[in-house]
């Protein structure tokens, strides 16, 4: 593993695969018009992305992670990540700093946290080891929350029971400091655990308050969005809908997508930015088998909800009330992640993977888009 510079010439355009937002199952529909303009064609199942002063560093599977700067891409990491099923080269994040590059991926029977040096290129330095990995299930995301910890999702590792063990990393959120200590006191046997029972979180984003949410993709469907409490125990595999929780501890989610409804949701991001107006102050996720963008507005006890699909059973957490809309249907595939970028809001799409249906993979995928009205 070692940090290159690489460079290609970034494909640039505007792809025309903007339109009017529509419904996809039980989420009803938005009445924004959202453009896509495609920055990166041809790329091979990316699946983070990351925004720094230097430009924006992007993780492809097979193991690279490539940075878009002034119309050019430059491959700044190829790494010995293993490309197995879910597995390669994944979540990655700068620390505030920017001082590292830190990335998430398997390697062989591991999935790993390691970081770069920026300005010294060499060996990775390990972070976090020995989180199990499967062909399934292997989370991923990594990002840095408000007060500057190093936030770590991991999968099951295809075997839930993993996911109950309170000194497995597996099925678990983690939370670090920059060098992969604890960053807080949960009582949990391992204490870089901040919640555990989580079958397969894959985003992370926080509320201006600083409390942290994350996605989760359930079992076909029962797809999760949950508000993260220290210490706390989200019921995977022991319950999953609402006849499961009476007379247990376990935490609940603010939505659970039920039976019948299958977002796969992966990356997320908290957007307080104008460039989509009526997506501000509103959770964006993306949305997998669903081929969307999730638009998620949360509203306290006593606020009226806006119009959507509306999240409000009782069995739920009543922190807040979650509405969903759906936006972008079918038009650029499979979302793997959308962020806000300090100038922009982004995607980035997973068409190659092999579970990609209708119209696509198109001949341009996987692609790299900016979203604007």
């Amino acid at each position: 593993m070692f940090i290159t510079r690489r460079r290609v010439l970034a494909a640039l355009g505007t792809a025309g695969l903007a339109g009017c937002l529509s419904g996809d199952g039980e989420t009803e529909s938005d009445d924004a018009s959202v453009e896509t303009e495609a920055l990166l064609t041809g790329l091979d199942t990316p699946w983070d992305l990351a925004f720094g002063e230097g430009g924006i560093y992007l993780s492809e599977r097979p193991g690279r992670v490539s940075l878009l700067e002034e119309g050019e891409r430059e491959t700044v990491v190829e790494s010995d990540a293993t490309e197995n099923g879910e597995g390669g080269m994944l979540g990655i994040a700068l620390d505030p700093a920017e001082e590292f590059l830190y990335a998430y991926y398997t390697r062989g029977s591991e999935n790993r946290v390691v970081r770069y040096a920026l300005d010294a290129p060499g060996d990775p330095e390990p972070i976090v080891e020995g989180i199990p990995a499967a062909g399934r299930h292997n989370g991923g995301r990594i990002d840095f929350g408000p007060e500057g910890d190093l936030w770590v999702l991991t999968g099951d590792a295809d075997d839930p029971d993993l996911a109950q063990d309170p000194e497995s990393l597996a099925g678990s959120v983690l939370r670090l400091t920059p060098e992969g200590e604890p960053a807080t006191d949960t009582d949990l046997p391992d204490p870089r655990i901040y919640t555990y029972g989580h079958r397969n979180p894959q985003g992370i984003a926080w509320l201006p308050d600083g409390t942290p949410m994350i996605t989760e993709h359930g079992p076909n469907a029962r797809d999760e969005v949950s508000r993260l409490v220290a210490g706390a125990n989200y019921g995977w595999p022991a319950a999953r809908d609402g006849g499961e929780y009476p007379d247990t501890e376990f935490a609940r989610p603010l939505v659970n997508t039920g039976p019948d409804t299958t977002w796969a949701p992966s990356g997320m991001t908290y957007y307080a930015g104008n460039g989509v107006e009526n997506w501000r102050d509103r959770l964006l996720i993306g949305g997998l088998r669903s081929q969307q963008v999730i638009v998620l507005a949360l509203t306290a006890p006593g606020e009226e909800s806006p119009e959507g699909t509306t999240y409000d059973a009782e069995w739920l957490d009543d922190a807040y009330t979650a509405t969903a809309t759906a936006a972008l249907p079918r038009a650029i595939g499979r979302v793997r992640h959308v962020a806000a970028g300090p100038d922009a809001l982004y995607a980035i799409t997973s068409n190659r993977d092999g579970r990609a249906y209708g119209r696509f993979p198109r001949e341009e995928d996987d692609v790299l888009v900016r979203l604007s009205t």
